[in-house]
């Protein structure tokens, strides 16, 4: 491995070392459990940025030879080649090689269906050509009911947007056979972990909504290190859908729970990237969870439409200039 490839993985490593640091230390959207997991991944890269320096990195631990360089380009931490790694392990990537296949097939957006008892609307603004935010709506596959997803990828621009047609691609795949939110947050970080670049993080929160007769729906949720959502009450009473695991991308082995909420009529689920909360006005104010909070219970008697476009508005107004710094996506389903 010559000099210039070194610096590269020494600066993927870097950039990755700086990611995870920083999201130990904010404990914004990480989970105590999964704190010691994102430590242990910080110490193998300080493991990894050693071997770059005594001249050993890319060198097989079983054998006389190197990591092949794409995988290293995947995860720079790889200390097996291919010929040396066990044969479950190689079924793993021979499926996600099929799956990958398919991903670039499948990248246009599908037709939105309608959702059973809500109203239902959605805004999306990006702050350049092509922007990081996803969202999108996945019937369950016995047709039972739809699984509404927004996600968040870190970044912004070309790099984000590839990013997010890989997670596009990737959810409505494994959405075909995964049922349970958890269930398909968890096999989606398990893909994102071994192909993408290891500086790279994604949040993301999944609804699924139920079909079914009577006044109430019964939803459940699993939310991946994304900005809680909020579930508005008829009554103005507002309650934070808190993240149930860690963000997406960083460890394979993370754990998500899945959590249940019912809605009535008039209750007002809020979904939303962080491009809302973080706006910022000329003094750098951020707008800021109890500002949005207050939106929502002050206009809680518009419906989803109007009430998605008076936020925007506010929001402009609150910036003081057009041009939006990151981008912004926001959902609102209201139970009819």
């Amino acid at each position: 491995m010559d000099i210039g490839d070194l610096e590269h993985f020494r600066t993927l490593l870097l950039e990755r070392e700086n990611n995870l640091s920083e999201l130990v230390n904010s404990k914004d959207h990480l989970l105590a459990k999964d704190a010691g997991k994102v430590r242990e991944l910080l110490v193998e890269i300080k493991q990894s940025l050693d071997r770059i320096e005594n001249g050993t990195y890319g060198a097989c631990d079983c054998c006389d030879g190197y990591v092949e360089a794409y995988r290293l380009e995947i995860e720079p931490t790889s200390r097996i080649c291919l010929d040396c790694m066990e044969k479950h392990e190689k079924a793993i990537l021979e499926e996600e090689l099929h799956i990958a296949g398919k991903i670039y097939r499948s990248l246009l957006p599908e037709k939105v269906d309608s959702i059973q008892g809500f109203k239902v609307a959605t805004q999306s603004i990006s702050a350049g050509t092509i922007g990081g935010d996803y969202y999108d709506f996945l019937p369950l596959p016995d047709g039972s009911g739809m699984r509404v997803v927004i996600a968040d990828m870190v970044g912004k621009g070309l790099p984000a947007g590839l990013l997010m047609s890989n997670v596009q691609g990737a959810l409505r795949i494994f959405s075909e056979d995964i049922g349970k939110p958890a269930d398909l947050v968890r096999r989606l970080n398990q893909w994102l972990c071994r192909n993408i670049p290891m500086s790279n993080f994604v949040t993301l929160a999944c609804f699924c909504i139920e079909s079914q007769d009577g006044e109430e729906s019964r939803i459940t949720y699993a939310n991946a290190g994304h900005w809680p959502p909020m579930l508005l009450r008829s009554g103005g009473e507002v309650e934070m859908l808190e993240p149930t695991g860690g963000i997406l991308g960083v460890h394979k082995e993370f754990t998500f729970e899945q959590k249940s909420i019912s809605m009535s009529p008039g209750d007002l689920l809020f979904l939303y990237t962080d491009g809302v909360t973080e706006s910022r006005n000329g003094d750098g104010e951020m707008y800021e969870e109890a500002r949005l909070k207050k939106f929502l219970q002050e206009h809680r008697g518009l419906l989803p439409n109007s009430l998605l476009d008076n936020l925007l508005q506010e929001i402009w107004v609150f910036r003081g200039r057009s041009k939006f710094d990151d981008d912004l996506t926001v959902i609102a389903l209201q139970k009819e």
